[in-house]
């Protein structure tokens, strides 16, 4: 399938985001100063939403990408990678390094993917590698930090592994 190059998102947004600094860096730099917000705290429960957030739109991605949708997948990645990253707050309040190396090396699955649906000509082959790399990075966390409910077959994060 030919199509015409496009950027991975992480390098596409780069301009829009040096552009919207410095606009505000020289419109609203000491107000910044003045008026600092607080250091986010992440929650196990806000932990929890996103990582299902992740699991859904990762899901939407190999889904489509079963119907050749590659534009699709491309947005449903977008969504996953954005949800996981974020998640390194609750890592590094907890002062997990392991879980940190994993979800850095996860993130950085997720933008080979990226790169792969961002090919001039996209190689199935590459794309479904890049799925299974991004799939065993994910088990890799999930292998150390996630069971589940015997009874309701839920997932949460496993006990005593972040008091």
């Amino acid at each position: 399938m030919q199509r015409t190059h496009r950027r991975p998102f992480a390098q596409r947004g780069l301009g829009y985001l040096t552009g919207l600094l410095v606009v505000f860096g020289a419109a609203g730099g000491g107000a910044l100063a003045v008026q600092e917000k607080p250091y986010p705290i992440f929650t196990a429960e806000h932990f929890v939403p996103a990582m299902k957030t992740v699991g859904q739109a990762f899901a939407a991605v190999t889904a489509s990408l079963g119907r050749n949708e590659f534009e699709d997948s491309k947005a449903y990645l977008v969504i996953s990678r954005d949800r996981l990253a974020t998640t390194i707050t609750f890592w590094r309040d907890r002062k997990k390094d392991d879980a940190i190396m994993m979800l850095r090396n996860a993130v950085a699955k997720l933008d080979d993917l990226d790169a792969a649906l961002s090919a001039d000509k996209i190689d199935p082959a590459a794309v479904a590698a890049s799925v299974k790399q991004v799939g065993a990075a994910c088990e890799a966390c999930h292998a150390t930090y996630r069971e589940q409910d015997p009874v309701t077959k839920a997932y949460k994060l496993k006990t005593g592994t972040i008091e």
